[in-house]
C-alpha cells in the first residue's frame, strides 16, 4: 500500500463480492504479532529484488533484476514469479500496488529518463498516458480499478491523475511543496504539505489535498485503509489519525517513530528507533507497540506493507521477503 472523485462513491457489487469472499484470519488471531517465518520469494536472472505491496489474496508485486541489471515490475503468485515487462523502448520498471482483482500499478522507465504511469492487467501492459506533458508516475490502484498517479501538464507543474478505463482525469496541481502518497476504495487520497519549517500531513477530497484535519503537526501521512484510518508521521512520532482524532502510537524507547502502511483490520507497520537509536520494524495493535525484531524480523529488513491476514511484504539485502 495509495480520490479521487468527489462525492465519495461505494464498491462496485462485483469489487463488494470479491473482497467479501476473500477468507481473513479472525481478528483474535492478529491479537499478538506472531512469529513471523521469512519467505525468500525469488528473483529474475539478475538476483535481486524487493517486494513492494500485497493484496488480501496473496498477490505480491515489486521489481526484480533481470542478467542485464535493469529492473523489472514482477508479480509473485502462489509461488510464480511473473516478469511484468516494460513499455517498449523502456529499460526499466517498478509495481508499486495491486489491487483485489491483480491490477498492478507499475512505473516505467526509459534510457531518456522519461518516466509513464503504466497498468497491467490481464497480461497486458497499459500506457496510462499524460497529461499533456513528456513524464507519469503511477502511485496507486484501488479495488474500483482506478489508478492514481501524477504527471506533467504541457508547461506546468506536476498534477495529479485519476486514470479509469482509458480516461485520464486531472485532479488538479500537485504543488512543488505536496505530495501524494496512498489512496483508499472511498476514493481519498493522502499525502503532505513540505512547508519549511515543517511538513503538514494531508488529506485529500475530490483531488484536492487539505490540512485542516491535520492542523499545525509536523509529518506526513503516508497510508489509509479502506476504514479511512490514517498513519504516518506527526511531530516524530508514528501516528493514526481516525474522525478527527490522532492517535500518538509511541516509540520503541528512542526518540523517533513512523508508520507505513496499515490494513483494514487497523493493525499498523512501521519503523521506531530503541533506546541506542537503532530502527527497529514494529507492529502496533490496539494500543500495543511491539518490537519485531522479536517475532522474526531482522533490524535491517524493510517492511513495505501488510494485509489483512498479518502478513508483511518486504526485503532485506536486495531479496524480496514475505514474513508470514
Amino acid at each position: 500500500m495509495t480520490s479521487l472523485l468527489s462525492p465519495r462513491t461505494l464498491l462496485t457489487a462485483a469489487t463488494t463480492a470479491l473482497v467479501a469472499s476473500t477468507v481473513l484470519t479472525p481478528t483474535s488471531a492478529l491479537a499478538s504479532p506472531p512469529s513471523y517465518r521469512v519467505v525468500d520469494l525469488g528473483t529474475l536472472s539478475g538476483g535481486a529484488g524487493a517486494a513492494t505491496a500485497m493484496n488480501d489474496r496473496g498477490d505480491i508485486v515489486g521489481w526484480s533484476t533481470v542478467a542485464s541489471g535493469a529492473r523489472h515490475a514482477v508479480r509473485w503468485r502462489n509461488g510464480v514469479l511473473t516478469d511484468l515487462g516494460v513499455l517498449p523502448g523502456d529499460t526499466d520498471s517498478a509495481a508499486v500496488d495491486v489491487n483485489e482483482f491483480g491490477d498492478v500499478a507499475i512505473t516505467s522507465y526509459g534510457s531518456d529518463y522519461l518516466t509513464r504511469a503504466v497498468l497491467w492487467r490481464d497480461g497486458r501492459l497499459i500506457d496510462l498516458g499524460t497529461l499533456g506533458g513528456e513524464n507519469s508516475e503511477a502511485i496507486a490502484v484501488n479495488d474500483r480499478r482506478q489508478v492514481l498517479g501524477t504527471s506533467d501538464p504541457a508547461d506546468d507543474m506536476r498534477h495529479r491523475f485519476l486514470w479509469r478505463d482509458g480516461v485520464l482525469t486531472d485532479l488538479g496541481q500537485e504543488y512543488f511543496y505536496e505530495f501524494t502518497a496512498d489512496v483508499n476504495n472511498r476514493g481519498d487520497v493522502v499525502g503532505g504539505f513540505n512547508v519549511p519549517p515543517r511538513d503538514y500531513p494531508c488529506t485529500c477530497v475530490g483531488g484536492l489535498l487539505r490540512d485542516g484535519v491535520f492542523t499545525q503537526i509536523g509529518g506526513a501521512a503516508l497510508g489509509i485503509n479502506n476504514r479511512g484510518q490514517v498513519v504516518g508521521e506527526a511531530n516524530g512520532h508514528a501516528f493514526r489519525w481516525q474522525n478527527g482524532r490522532l492517535t500518538d502510537l509511541g516509540t520503541l524507547g528512542g526518540s523517533r517513530s513512523w508508520a507505513t502502511a496499515i490494513n483494514d483490520r487497523g493493525v499498523v507497520v512501521g519503523f521506531s528507533s530503541v533506546p541506542n537509536e537503532e530502527r527497529h520494524p514494529f507492529m502496533w495493535r490496539d494500543g500495543v507497540l511491539t518490537d519485531l525484531t522479536g517475532r522474526g524480523v531482522r533490524v535491517d529488513d524493510s517492511i513495505e506493507d501488510i494485509n489483512s491476514q498479518g502478513r508483511l511484504v518486504g526485503g532485506r539485502e536486495g531479496r524480496p521477503l514475505l514474513f508470514r
